[in-house]
């Protein structure tokens, strides 16, 4: 809180008025990610015109966020499980409402692809919704000992990430074989 207060040109006093302990401070930076985040999803899926590729849209994004923001997802990623686990009333509030924010873009997405039939309907919506959550939280947000085990293997990040659409489209398309199809030829 010392280097922050310096470099903020405040007192250690005048910072704690403003974020009553250090975890108040990392949600203020999570919060701002994640309104950053939120507008640059809305903005991209303007142009398109099926759930299904809204929802690659909504998955891409968050994979090049990611890449354009590594300090900022290598601190959410290090710190932040611990930092989550003791949220108070206040944090937790805040972070679920921008969480929901997200939330109400994908599952537009997904009950619009179902709608349109691109994406499919024998599964659940609001799981198809949860899964695609977490596993891309857990694709753009390893754990560092999963990134050592990547180039142990002869994979880069990079590759990772970029690979990770090529992965989730068959799981929710209605037509999968479309991504089979094309990811041989990619």
């Amino acid at each position: 809180m010392d280097e922050i207060a310096q470099e903020a040109e405040l007192s250690k006093g005048a910072l704690y008025f403003y974020f009553k302990k250090k975890d108040s401070l990392f949600f203020a930076i999570v919060s701002r990610k994640q309104i950053e985040l939120v507008d640059l999803m809305a903005e991209r899926l303007k142009d398109k015109a099926t759930g299904r590729e809204k929802l690659r849209a909504l998955i891409e994004c968050s994979v090049d966020f990611t890449k354009k923001n590594p300090e900022y997802n290598d601190m959410a990623c290090t710190f932040g499980p611990a930092i989550l686990s003791r949220m108070d009333k206040d944090d937790e509030e805040a972070f679920a409402e921008k969480s929901n924010e997200y939330n109400v873009l994908l599952f537009d997405a997904i009950k619009e692809g179902r709608e349109d039939g691109t994406v499919r309907k024998d599964l659940d919506a609001v799981l198809i919704g949860f899964y695609i959550t977490l596993i891309t939280i857990s694709v753009v947000s390893p754990l560092p000992t999963w990134k050592k085990a990547f180039a142990l293997s002869g994979i880069s990040f990079q590759q990772f990430l970029d690979s990770y659409s090529c992965f989730i489209d068959p799981a929710i398309s209605k037509y999968p074989e479309e991504y089979s199809e094309s990811s041989k030829s990619g």
